[in-house]
């Protein structure tokens, strides 16, 4: 293979070849040794004979001589050194890179140690990989020769802008489905289940790995959005908060606290190879079982994914040792190690129980995927908000709902949505009317704060629950909404942190109503634009009810990257305001 068919940017990874497979010649190899000479003698030795004979050489002459003196030195070392043409190799010295996920990259070895009895040519050096490192360094130019994710779906993160070639769903070489590790000495053991959509948006009993760095949870988190809306209800919501922030950071943690102690831990999911490894090598610990969902599951795939940028002979031992793969003799190792074969029959024998009878759940799409993913980390990501609520006389009018005004019903979505924040967020809340305090449109009832941070007799959060149920005593006057969303704007950017995401929710039953003057749309909507630094977003999300006008509170939300909704029933509210603190995707 010519040096010239390989990749540019791996030429420093293996030696050129010349045309019959043997090193290309270099500067201290194509000076041919003159016959009767030994490479070994004196460099000096011919010019001193031609000194002796008393023979003139022009200029010229002499720096060829000197040339010469010069490539002999260098055979002459690389002779010293053991090198000969009898001992060069004709496969070259480079051997095929494999980033494999670490439960397979052990039979995966043994395996590829096989393909190279067939083929001296082919060398491997597999190094164990998590699926997301491994996607990390391909995008950072650190990419393998070949690539075996635990899934198919993380080429989801390879980011097409910073490689080279397409990266292709490959192959599978074997499979594992991912089922619930529960053990009996659990305290919520879970036997059987519906569903990961039962489990993770309306049951109890389990504890997530984060979906960002492992595939079991992160399979598990996207069979459980197969048929859901895409905007969550409160109950959800609040689940999927607090699943989030307490998520394990891998797998191989989850295991870990099963091992310190079966009672306290709660059901996770895993692979069913994960789980018969860990029951193989923790004899002593009561066996986790492989529970099934009842209407099916996804699996773990290990694709072979090559490199796009592959070639020529590289490129051909690759694909050979792919096919070698799919060989009986190489499932049958796969097998033994408790993989499923790659059509997901089979399986190991899992705390006394026979593999279970698959079903495979078909799997969402990229954007989808995409889109699961995104959420969790908005829900896992502390936030920053300031709540800013219509007290205008218009809220002391009937809602939808019999027997409810639109301040009760607003208040209640406070105060359920406070409650289901995580401690680590902050939250304030101002409420907004004409001529509320000192001339101003609006007054703070609550700072901004930390929710689990003291104040007085109890937390924060505490505190925040009681001043919105007192609330009631600023009710009254117009609606001055765009000077109270000007002012909250100003000093949320002022009091800007890069640790949280930084919103403004707005509650209003109405339109822009200041008898005292104040900004129009459009003068809001420019000092928005103008003040909007993409280092410090600050997201206005508007939940508008009774007569709001939602052309104005989508047109303020979209100038700052935020959401705008309509609400009018408590269950709306309440909803939506959920979806409010979901909505943080920039402007």
């Amino acid at each position: 293979m010519s040096g010239d068919s390989r990749p540019s940017r791996r030429r420093d990874l293996w030696d050129d070849e010349g045309p019959e497979g043997t090193e290309t010649p270099t500067a201290a190899t194509a000076t041919p040794v003159t016959k009767g000479e030994d490479a070994d003698s004196p460099p000096s030795r011919r010019s001193r004979r031609r000194e002796k004979e008393g023979k003139k050489r022009p200029v010229l002459l002499l720096a060829l001589a000197a040339l010469l003196v010069l490539a002999l030195c260098g055979v002459g070392a690389f002779a010293a050194l053991g090198g000969d043409d009898s001992t060069d190799s004709a496969c070259g010295d480079r051997a095929i890179t494999v980033a494999a996920t670490p439960e397979i990259a052990g039979p995966l070895e043994e395996a590829l140690a096989k393909v190279k009895e067939s083929n001296q040519c082919a060398a491997f050096d597999v190094t164990p990989t998590s699926a997301a490192d491994a996607a990390k360094n391909i995008n950072e130019g650190q990419a393998p020769d070949i690539w075996i994710p635990d899934s198919s779906t993380w080429i989801d993160a390879i980011d097409a802008s910073k490689t080279k070639g397409q990266w292709i769903e490959g192959q599978s070489i074997a499979s594992s489905p991912v089922v619930l590790a529960s053990g009996a000495d659990q305290t919520k053991k879970v036997m059987d289940f519906p569903s990961w959509g039962t489990l993770v948006n309306k049951d109890g009993g389990l504890r997530m790995a984060n979906p960002d760095t492992d595939t079991a949870s992160r399979l598990a988190f996207h069979a459980s959005r197969i048929g859901q809306p895409d905007r969550i209800g409160l109950e959800t919501g609040s689940r999927l908060i607090f699943m989030s922030r307490f998520a394990a950071p891998s797998l191989t943690k989850l295991f870990a606290d099963y091992t310190a102690d079966q009672k306290k831990t709660q059901p996770f999911p895993a692979s069913e190879q994960q789980i018969a490894a860990y029951n193989e090598d923790n004899p002593d610990v009561t066996p986790l079982r492989a529970v099934m969902p009842a209407k099916g599951t996804l699996s773990l795939d290990y694709p072979w994914i090559m490199n796009p940028e592959l070639s020529g002979e590289v490129l051909k031992t690759a694909d050979s040792a792919r096919t070698e793969l799919g060989t009986l003799t190489m499932r049958e190792a796969l097998t033994q190690a408790g993989f499923r074969e790659s059509n997901g029959s089979g399986g190991p024998e899992v705390a006394g129980q026979p593999a279970a009878k698959l079903v495979e759940l078909e799997s969402l799409d990229r954007d989808e995927r995409i889109a699961a993913v995104d959420q969790w980390d908005k829900m896992r990501t502390d936030m920053r908000m300031l709540a800013v609520v219509d007290a205008s006389g218009s809220m002391e009018r009937p809602s939808p709902t019999p027997g409810m005004t639109r301040w009760e019903v607003t208040k209640g979505a406070l105060s359920k949505g406070a409650s289901i924040l995580p401690a680590g967020s902050e939250v304030g809340a101002w409420i907004f009317s004409t001529d509320q305090s000192k001339g101003k449109d609006y007054r703070q009832i609550s700072p901004v704060k930390r929710l689990d941070s003291a104040d007085g007799a109890g937390s924060h959060r505490d505190k925040l629950g009681k001043l919105i149920e007192g609330s009631d005593q600023y009710l009254g006057g117009d609606t001055a909404l765009y000077d109270s969303i000007w002012a909250a704007h100003q000093k949320m950017v002022k009091e800007y942190d890069p640790e949280y995401v930084n919103s403004i929710v707005v509650f209003t039953d109405g339109e822009n109503d200041d008898p005292n003057g104040g900004l129009t749309l459009k003068q809001l909507l420019t000092k928005l634009d103008d003040a909007y630094d993409s280092k410090k977003p600050v997201r206005v999300i508007t939940i508008g009810m009774g007569e709001a006008n939602p052309t104005a509170l989508q047109k303020i939300s979209d100038e700052t990257g935020g959401t705008s909704y309509i609400a009018e029933t408590p269950d709306d509210i309440e909803r939506v305001f959920v979806q409010a603190l979901l909505a943080r995707s920039g402007r």
